[in-house]
């Protein structure tokens, strides 16, 4: 009987300690994370700058007061030159980066001691813009790899934490040329003629003549779709779409017709493009734009004829 009461005094004991010290273990705290930290795919044009956004997605045990991160990048065809605040960050101090390692550049960021400037629980957004500058040879990539990321919490505990890296690539492209050749329906190389490259995004980007031999050219010219289009007073205008990938170098050569020769000799309103309007007008011939002298969008009626009749004495000229 006394040893069964040694032992449950043993078993009060102990179960004693155990509550006392588990009473006085100070407390755990879960560290500051996010879902994921890091950049997304990027591209650029060898020798210009691009802004490539850090983002933070969904913070969790926060607030978050300073980061601290390194982004390992091939040198030879990316560099970080810069780095900006972010969307989240817009009141936090400037960034500190440090371009000097081999591998890539680390980058520092703290809060301006603001409670309510600090990333709060569920934030997603920019925390940093890293300005790239690029060079390189077409086709070159270069990982965008993030590591030894840390996202510290405030007071009483400063916690530091992590997130899981988001990766990206970065691709060079080069720009594209475009490049061509206009001449008249005779074959004659054609000086003179306005070109004008147009984005559907942008409108007129670019605009060059033809030379005397009738060349043209556009250089430095981004991915993407455009239209062209090449115009010379007294000619029908000419148009046409191109899409120019990274490093093309298209070719678009171009006809354009004068107007008034629908005899097709290279000389405007003669005896035989008077006759072909005549023709044109009941019917007899066959009829395309050239014969919609007054541009109403009617083919060889009774202003197209008296136009080219016009013409053939010299009262009004084509334009």
């Amino acid at each position: 009987m006394k040893r069964g009461k040694t032992w449950l005094t043993i078993g009060l004991t102990i179960g004693i300690l155990i509550a006392i010290f588990v009473a006085c273990a100070p407390p755990t705290f879960a560290q500051p994370t996010a879902n994921n930290f890091g950049v997304d795919d990027a591209s650029g044009y060898k020798n210009t700058y691009v802004e490539v956004p850090v983002n933070v997605t969904n913070v969790q045990n926060g607030p978050i007061i300073s980061l601290i991160f390194d982004i390992v990048y091939d040198k030879s065809v990316i560099n970080v030159v810069t780095a900006q605040k972010g969307t989240l960050t817009s009141f936090w101090d400037t960034p500190a980066f440090n371009n000097s390692f081999s591998w890539g550049t680390r980058v520092s960021i703290v809060y301006d001691g603001q409670a309510e400037h600090a990333l709060q629980n569920g934030a997603t957004g920019s925390i940093a813009l890293l300005n790239l500058s690029v060079s390189g040879e077409l086709g070159d990539t270069s990982v965008m790899n993030f590591a030894n990321i840390q996202l510290a919490e405030g007071p009483p505990n400063y916690l530091v934490g992590t997130a899981p890296a988001k990766n990206g690539t970065f691709t060079l492209l080069l720009y594209g040329l475009i490049t061509g050749r206009l001449t008249s329906n005779t074959g004659t190389a054609m000086e003179g003629v306005t070109v004008n490259l147009t984005s559907p995004d942008s409108g007129v980007i670019k605009t060059a003549t033809t030379n005397e031999t009738g060349y043209y050219s556009f250089t430095t010219i981004e991915i993407g779709e455009y239209f062209m289009n090449f115009s010379k007073p007294g000619f029908w205008d000419n148009a046409t779409s191109v899409t120019v990938e990274s490093g093309d170098t298209k070719t678009i050569n171009r006809i354009l017709w004068k107007k008034g020769d629908l005899n097709d000799n290279g000389a405007s309103a003669e005896a035989g493009d008077l006759a072909k309007m005549k023709d044109a007008t009941v019917g007899k011939i066959g009829v395309d734009y050239r014969f919609d002298l007054n541009t109403n969008g009617m083919l060889a009626d009774a202003g197209d004829l008296a136009m080219m009749k016009d013409a053939t004495v010299g009262t009004i000229e084509f334009v």
